[in-house]
């Protein structure tokens, strides 16, 4: 049992050693073997020493002590269990220390049972206080008797009184301790069967996180056999030293001095050496604060693009492709050019060969100073083009960017270098240079700002400069310019800004504008004025002069109402940007909204409201209703243009909705069935087909809608358009019915992508107006694409076809379609992983459709062939602008296009190879096109 219980002490001695405060016994002498352990059970207050201070290590552990610590352990874990519903303790012992234990918990209570009875015994046995009160009453009374007779033995007698007494005395206190330990084993057994059960609680609990605790308890075996080696030395050591054995035999004190004086030199190191650390730390953050970095690219490309007669597009048959000429500047027709969608150009005639390289240098600050000048952020970009055309003499290097970041007394400020896009704007209508992706200006130049936070207004300040070419287009921003903008923000919620803009030799302007954000109400205006280059500064503020942009819009918020109103007035001299200075709305960008993003379009002087107002009915009922009244910029009255409306949307359910709607438009006091253009590319006075409740149009009808995306959808991914809508043309009788139905799903099912639709559209003029055509279009469609599958090489399967037949009943007998369809096959780990490859076949034929170059199907517009929006697939006939319109005539030009794609991928390694044909309407060959490209990029 003395064995168990000093292994069981020795392994708690080795677990809660760990960590704890410690407390001093004046006989554990510092650097002894278990003093860490002694002080830590000590401080847990698992043993309390001697009254003297001592902890009297050597001397033998008793059943008694052994019991005492134990208890003392059971009291502290439950004691922990109870505050925090766990015990710490108990999670540093191993399950075979909880065994040992409870073991040691059973035996010392059967020990101190059997002990208990053993004093019982004696205090049965032993004599009471009675019995040594009626000792002493005899004593006494024989005191009390006459002096004995001759004979009696005076000093056996006060020896017999003496011994008496003696025993009295030993009988009280072996009764007082026997009462005093019995109390103590009741309290002690109590207690070892209330912790019985905590015990085996514990234990399973143990035993559940045996795997997370198996670390520690090896690690406290190592340490247990550790203790258990240092006793057995020291065990030696102290036999040794009882023997009479002589230290100086294992070490002299030259040698302990020796060890001190390497122990003091090493400690002197130990300094020195963290110091240094100290220091080299310092410098890590100081070169920490500022971080640089480098970063670029390597291309080179090589192959053309060949044809053998006419110019063609291939961009219809395979999108994404590599060989295609991309957006840009038409490669056909006249001047100004204008940039052009990818399919509207054609893709041969082109050499790729060439090279380019790219550095950009960097160099961050992580906590710039806040007082005088500091930088934050700089950046350089070089670029190289060379071997352009296969010449040697066509190197070309320059700064492609720079900018500078930074603060001045805190205050933030940048400066940006552009080679040839340099992005400002000053407001809608003033210097908007910023969203125009292909330049039609290129613009080398800087802009730098300024955020006086802490001037008085808190202005911001937006200088710009630099020299710009229109690259042949019309007038808008061509030479030297220069223009600074200075917005104060005096409160939150408030900004106002006053701009100068020129461009040097050509035009200058001045504007004004500003925003106010007050509760539910935002404002939001300017005015600009611009002049040609000659006029003198009180011209900015005559009309008759100057060319004016003006515009307030005011919006309020209240809970479900949505309230908008506006009054504008735009000079046609900002048409296509030109008296802005405004590349965003240059005319070089081709097609309906050529404008950008300008809130309303030129030659434009009047006021709307629009209304919008939310309400809880079913799902959600939004109401909406508008009111515009506009004219040209003179005010002419036969162009006044007067539109309002009323459309609700009415959510039912499962994704359902219904869209009911009724419009008015008149132009110069006549009823029109949709705009003649008025306004053209401005968010008002333009109707266009399938606008939300086409708005600007003389009409009513309604729509019901499935939502594709809606979380409780009939069924997920399928969209449904059913509608039905009237137009006047100004007899009151509504003669044009048009009526659509569409429906389209995007889905899988297992490995395989469903994207199929249909689309019927039908169009009457029941007064068979001049220019207007009567016609049903049945367009359908459909891709099937697979994942790729788990097989060798991982093929992925691809398959797209679509249709669209045109019966033009009244207007023209020429009946339109277009049939195109495209297979292909992509290898997804050819030969290595991440080498891709891709193979396809494509065909497209049309049947009497207009096309953009005017011979043959050269060129395309769009691509709708997966499309239930609209009713051709990628050229015209269609509803551009209204259901009566298919743009310039029925069409009448046919023909088709085939072709043949290949490329493979390896990381930034791609070839592609294209052959494609050019066909007419008989199907007589017209051109052939081969192209042949390498790419390869490097980016580091």
């Amino acid at each position: 049992m003395k064995k168990r219980l000093v292994m069981l002490l020795a392994g708690l001695l080795t677990v809660l050693s760990m960590g704890f405060g410690l407390a001093q016994f004046s006989d554990v002498p510092a650097g002894h073997w278990a003093k860490e352990a002694v002080e830590a059970l000590a401080a847990k207050g698992l043993v309390i020493g001697f009254p003297d201070g001592t902890f009297r290590g050597n001397e033998n552990l008793t059943r008694y002590q052994a019991a005492l610590i134990i208890y003392r352990l059971l009291q502290q874990i439950e004691g922990e269990l109870k505050a925090k519903g766990e015990s710490p303790t108990m999670k540093a012992m191993s399950s075979e220390d909880l065994e040992a234990l409870k073991n040691a918990v059973q035996e010392l209570a059967a020990e101190l049972a059997a002990l208990g009875v053993r004093v019982s015994a004696l205090e049965d046995s032993a004599a009471t206080k009675e019995d040594i009160a009626r000792l002493e009453a005899m004593i006494q009374e024989l005191k009390a008797q006459p002096a004995p007779e001759p004979g009696m033995d005076q000093a056996a007698l006060k020896d017999l009184a003496e011994r008496v007494e003696a025993a009295s005395i030993a009988a009280d206190t072996a009764l007082a301790q026997a009462q005093q330990l019995a109390e103590q084993l009741d309290a002690l057994a109590q207690d070892v069967e209330g912790v019985k059960g905590d015990l085996a609680a514990l234990g399973t609990q143990v035993e559940a996180n045996a795997q997370a605790i198996q670390a520690l308890n090896e690690l406290a075996v190592l340490l247990n056999q550790d203790v258990l080696a240092l006793q057995d030395r020291v065990t030696a050591l102290e036999k040794l030293v009882d023997g009479g054995a002589k230290l100086e035999e294992f070490a002299t004190k030259e040698d302990v001095a020796a060890v001190q004086e390497f122990a003091a030199a090493l400690r002197s190191d130990l300094a020195s050496l963290s110091e240094k650390v100290t220091k080299l730390e310092g410098q890590v953050a100081e070169l920490s604060k500022v971080q640089y970095s480098i970063k670029g690219s390597l291309s080179a490309t090589y192959g053309t693009a060949t044809n053998t007669g006419i110019n063609f597009d291939i961009d219809r048959l395979f999108p994404g492709n590599q060989v295609s000429s991309g957006s840009g500047q038409q490669d056909y027709g006249g001047s100004p050019y204008r940039n052009r969608v990818a399919q509207r150009r054609g893709d041969f005639d082109q050499t790729f060969t060439g090279g380019s390289a790219t550095l950009t240098f960097g160099v961050k600050v992580a906590q710039p100073g806040t007082s005088g000048v500091n930088v934050s952020e700089a950046s350089a970009s070089l670029s190289v083009d060379a071997f352009g055309s296969g010449s040697i003499n066509t190197t070309n290097a320059y700064l492609t960017d720079a900018s500078v970041k930074g603060n001045v007394d805190g205050q933030a400020f940048s400066v940006v270098y552009s080679s040839s896009t340099s992005s400002f704007s000053f407001n809608d209508y003033l210097f908007a240079n910023d969203k125009d992706s292909y330049p039609a200006t290129t613009r080398q130049g800087m802009v730098a700002t300024f955020s006086g936070t802490k001037f008085p207004l808190k202005p911001e300040v937006t200088v710009v400069a630099g020299v710009a070419n229109n690259n042949g287009g019309t007038a808008v921003l061509q030479g030297g310019y220069f223009g600074i903008r200075t917005a104060f923000k005096p409160v939150e919620g408030f900004s106002l800004a006053l701009n100068y803009a020129e461009n040097y030799g050509v035009r200058s302007a001045l504007g004004v504008d500003g925003s106010l954000a007050l509760g539910p109400v935002k404002l939001r205006g300017l005015f600009d004025t611009s002049l040609p280059v000659g006029g003198t500064f009180n011209d900015y503020f005559d009309s008759s002069v100057a060319d004016w942009a003006y515009y307030v819009k005011g919006d309020l918020s209240l809970g479900p109402l949505s309230l908008s109103a506006n009054y504008r007035a735009i000079d046609p001299q900002y048409e296509n940007g030109v008296a802005g200075m405004s590349s965003n709305y240059h005319f070089f960008y081709f097609g309906v909204g050529g404008n950008g993003n300008a809130p309303f379009a030129a030659d434009n002087k009047g006021f709307g409201v629009d209304a919008k107002l939310s309400l809880g009915l079913l799902s959600g009922l939004e109401v909406r209703g508008y009111y515009d009244d506009s004219t040209n910029y003179a005010g002419a009255p036969a162009s006044e243009q007067v539109a309002w409306g009323v459309g609700a949307t009415l959510k039912l359910f499962r994704g359902l909705a219904l869209n009911p709607f009724y419009n008015n438009l008149t132009i110069g006091g006549s009823v029109q069935p949709g705009s003649g253009g008025l306004g053209a590319y401005g968010n008002y006075n333009y109707y266009f087909y399938n606008i939300q409740d086409s708005r600007y149009s003389t009409s009513f009808g309604v729509k019901l809608t499935h939502d594709a995306k809606a979380q409780d959808a009939l069924i997920p991914g399928l969209a449904i358009t059913l509608g039905y809508q009237r137009f006047d043309n100004g007899s009151g009788s509504y003669p044009y019915e048009d009526i659509l139905a569409s429906a389209s799903y995007q889905g899988k099912v297992g490995f395989l992508s469903l994207q199929p639709y249909v689309r019927y559209h039908a169009f009457t003029d029941a007064s068979a107006s001049a220019g207007t055509y009567d016609y049903t279009t049945l367009k359908y469609g459909v891709k099937v694409a697979t994942d790729p599958l788990d097989i060798p090489l991982k093929p992925g399967l691809e398959g797209v076809y679509a249709a669209r037949s045109t019966d033009i009943t009244r207007g023209s007998t020429n009946d339109a379609s277009e049939t195109y369809y495209r297979v292909g096959l992509s290898l997804n780990e050819f030969l290595a992983p991440k080498f891709t490859v891709k193979v396809g076949y494509a065909s497209y034929r049309g049947q009497n459709v207009v096309d953009p170059a005017g011979s043959f199907l050269t060129r395309g517009y769009g691509d709708y062939s997966l499309s239930a929006g609209t009713d051709r697939l990628f050229t015209y006939p269609g509803e551009v602008l209204f259901p009566w319109n298919l743009t310039t005539g029925a069409g009448s030009q046919s023909g088709g296009v085939d072709g043949i794609y290949l490329e493979a991928n390896y990381y930034n390694f791609t070839v592609a190879y294209l052959d494609a044909i050019l066909l007419d309407g008989a199907g007589t060959f017209q051109s052939y096109g081969r192209a042949f490209k390498i790419t390869y990029n490097v980016n580091f």
